[in-house]
């Protein structure tokens, strides 16, 4: 899920629980983006009307033609950023995801039944938004989750939550520029003044996203999988995800992947260390 605020905007990260939520809400205040395992969204389609528009990889409904044009335009621009940058190029989902964007946060909330804080919700292969000045930022981080998700299978487990969030992070601040900025200071201001021992960022990940204070978790996390997309190469960190998802500890991931820079997460814990405090 993610949170945002209608004069700002980075659009949050979250706990992840079972289902995603974004909001729009100042950064003091900020929620967390969540993961959804649900199969079935419990949510109210659009009034009569709308429109629906089909991509290779979305089925996105929305009030209007030029509406749901322009946001399946957007989907199919974020996805494809995102599997470059994850390393996916091999890989494709079993069906377009259902995209669908309520006129507003109004509609949203009263037909999706999320806490007042959401600003947006992925579940199952659904992603569901609603028009506003988050909804780009909101899209790129919950569109992250649901191809996580479904490339990971049953291997997304509590462990790998900061790898989960930290992509999704990561993309938001990739689509948009308010997102990167909050992000940024956030690091310089937060987290290399005192990072989070990877002990504590991989093992006590948030568990509810209305909190104020876990703003700080969800900067590192995205900064730390940016770190490693950057230095160790798109295809390399597919390789990170394929033997995580193939039941490898993250120790055994890295030594495998990244074994000529980096010999365990300790490795990579050091050299983001030294990249965040210069």
């Amino acid at each position: 899920m993610i949170s945002r605020s209608m004069t700002m905007i980075p659009a949050c990260a979250a706990a992840l629980l079972c289902a995603a939520g974004c909001v729009d809400l100042p950064p003091s205040e900020l929620p967390r983006s969540s993961v959804s395992r649900a199969v079935e969204s419990p949510f109210k389609g659009l009034d009569p009307g709308y429109k629906t528009q089909e991509t290779a990889h979305f089925l996105v409904s929305a009030y209007g033609s030029e509406s749901a044009s322009r946001y399946a335009s957007l989907c199919e621009t974020n996805y494809t950023r995102i599997m470059q940058d994850l390393g996916l190029y091999s890989f494709a989902p079993a069906r377009p995801y259902n995209v669908v964007i309520y006129k507003d946060s109004a509609e949203y909330h009263s037909k999706t039944g999320q806490p007042d804080w959401s600003g947006g919700a992925a579940y199952g292969n659904a992603l569901l938004l609603y028009e506003g000045q988050g909804l780009e930022a909101t899209a790129a981080h919950e569109m992250t989750h649901l191809v996580f998700n479904e490339f990971m299978g049953l291997s997304v487990n509590e462990q790998l939550r900061w790898i989960n969030e930290g992509a999704a992070v990561y993309e938001e601040t990739r689509s948009n520029q308010n997102s990167a900025a909050w992000y940024a200071a956030r690091v310089t201001q937060a987290v290399a003044p005192n990072p989070i021992p990877f002990s504590q960022m991989i093992n006590l990940a948030p568990q509810t996203e209305s909190r104020r204070n876990v703003d700080r978790w969800y900067a590192q996390a995205g900064s730390v999988v940016g770190f490693m997309i950057r230095k160790g190469g798109s295809f390399s960190f597919y390789q990170f995800l394929d033997r995580l998802r193939g039941g490898a500890s993250a120790d055994e991931a890295v030594s495998a992947v990244y074994g000529n820079a980096w010999k365990s997460l300790s490795d990579v814990e050091k050299a983001w260390q030294l990249e965040v405090g210069s």
